[in-house]
């Protein structure tokens, strides 16, 4: 079986730090991607509970005729706006230690351990689809034996496609943040940034 790993659409940004879903643009996004992984025989749908991970997750589940399953499991790392950009810069060595204050790479590499159980459980052997994020997509990859995507710098595309193979104990990675049903966005993409 297949798990794609799927990053949230474009997120609006509110000022108090609060999640406001996706702007116009990830709607187009998560549309795009929706389109490119329709005949890829997706079954079942998970997604963060998180409103940018839920509305992307929404509009592939409209298009592919799927409910969603959600579960807070599979969110983003819990800590201040900028606290993990700014670990990632110091290239922090502690796993123990709380960006910001808040949910640390140990915590999290902990959640994802539990969030891959919820997957695999949901799954059974079934093309699944999971909406979440990317620092947790990064998370989990590490905890399979991809251990160099977590501390890497490189980002994952909004709608970006993480594909595993999935077979019995077995997980290969086939794709990492995939971003080709994006290419056709690219003016759209600068005519809404002006627009915003």
């Amino acid at each position: 079986m297949k798990i794609y790993l799927i990053r949230h659409a474009q997120e609006k940004i509110l000022a108090d730090e609060g999640d406001g879903g996706i702007t116009p643009l990830g709607r187009q996004q998560s549309l795009s991607l929706a389109n490119s992984l329709k005949n890829k025989g997706i079954q079942i749908l998970l997604t963060s509970d998180l409103p940018r991970a839920q509305e992307t997750a929404q509009v592939l589940g409209d298009v592919w005729g799927l409910k969603l399953e959600t579960s807070p499991t599979w969110r983003e790392i819990q800590t201040p706006k900028g606290a993990w950009s700014e670990y990632e810069k110091k290239r922090h060595p502690d796993f123990s230690y709380h960006p910001g204050g808040g949910e640390s790479v140990e915590e999290l590499l902990r959640r994802a351990e539990k969030g891959w159980e919820e997957i695999i459980w949901f799954a059974q052997n079934r093309e699944t689809a999971v909406v979440g994020h990317a620092i947790f997509t990064k998370a989990l990859l590490y905890n399979l034996g991809f251990k160099n995507y977590l501390v890497r710098n490189d980002s994952i595309a909004n709608t970006g496609v993480t594909v595993l193979k999935v077979n019995g104990d077995k997980v290969a990675l086939n794709k990492f943040n995939s971003y080709s049903h994006l290419r056709g966005l690219t003016l759209r993409e600068i005519w809404e940034r002006i627009r915003l």
